[in-house]
């Protein structure tokens, strides 16, 4: 499993401008941030984003909220280098997702945006745990994937040649474990993505909120 761990954060480095060329200024889940930020007790508060590639979910959030707090995390250098850049008002840190357990800080709201499709089963339960613990009191938790059978879950190639290994997920699953940790679900969002083979995946977002 680690390598395919090595091989998909070896691919996001070496493609973070590419992926910032093609989704830095995409509109189709802005009014899910929008939705996010409506539940936030704190329009000043801290918000911890997981897996923020080149910033570009950091950037709409800001212009809704432009007051927050913003720890920007990615396990790549060079997407963490982009976030920094495109949003010099936030903070910025290259880590693990995995390993988020070891921040000392803690948040009124975590984003977890397409972090959960590049995180095997275990590690995305672990994921969401975490991020409870992490939590303020009423804190807010942005999780978004894409709908499918897990074990259809494999490598996938990019324009550029390059492989990620990728974990669909059902809304089921990921319920039954937010539960488990004290979230509940506030909105479910469905959009239909078209890709550029011209096939269309179920791409679903998930905003709970801790209970206690």
């Amino acid at each position: 499993m680690e390598e395919r761990y090595s091989e998909t954060h070896a691919t996001w480095n070496k493609i973070a401008e590419l992926y910032e060329d093609l989704f830095m200024e995409l509109s189709l889940y802005n009014d899910t941030y929008q939705d996010f930020c409506d539940l936030l007790n704190n329009e000043t508060g801290s918000i911890l984003e997981i897996g923020c590639g080149p910033g570009n979910i950091t950037q709409q959030i800001l212009k809704t909220c432009p007051q927050l707090s913003i720890i920007a995390t990615d396990i790549s250098e060079n997407m963490v280098g982009l976030a920094q850049k495109n949003n010099p008002s936030i903070k910025t840190k290259v880590l693990d997702c995995r390993k988020i357990a070891g921040l000392n800080e803690r948040f009124d709201g975590i984003i977890c945006g397409f972090t959960i499709p590049y995180l095997a089963k275990q590690d995305c339960m672990k994921l969401i745990s975490d991020c409870c613990t992490l939590m303020n009191k009423q804190g807010v938790l942005y999780l978004s994937y894409v709908e499918g059978a897990y074990d259809k879950s494999g490598f996938i190639s990019g324009s550029s040649g390059d492989r990620t290994f990728f974990y669909y997920y059902d809304f089921q699953t990921l319920k039954e474990q937010l539960e488990q940790n004290g979230l509940s679900i506030i909105k479910r969002t469905k959009i239909a993505y078209n890709k550029n083979d011209g096939s269309i995946e179920d791409h679903v977002i998930i905003i709970a909120q801790k209970t206690y």
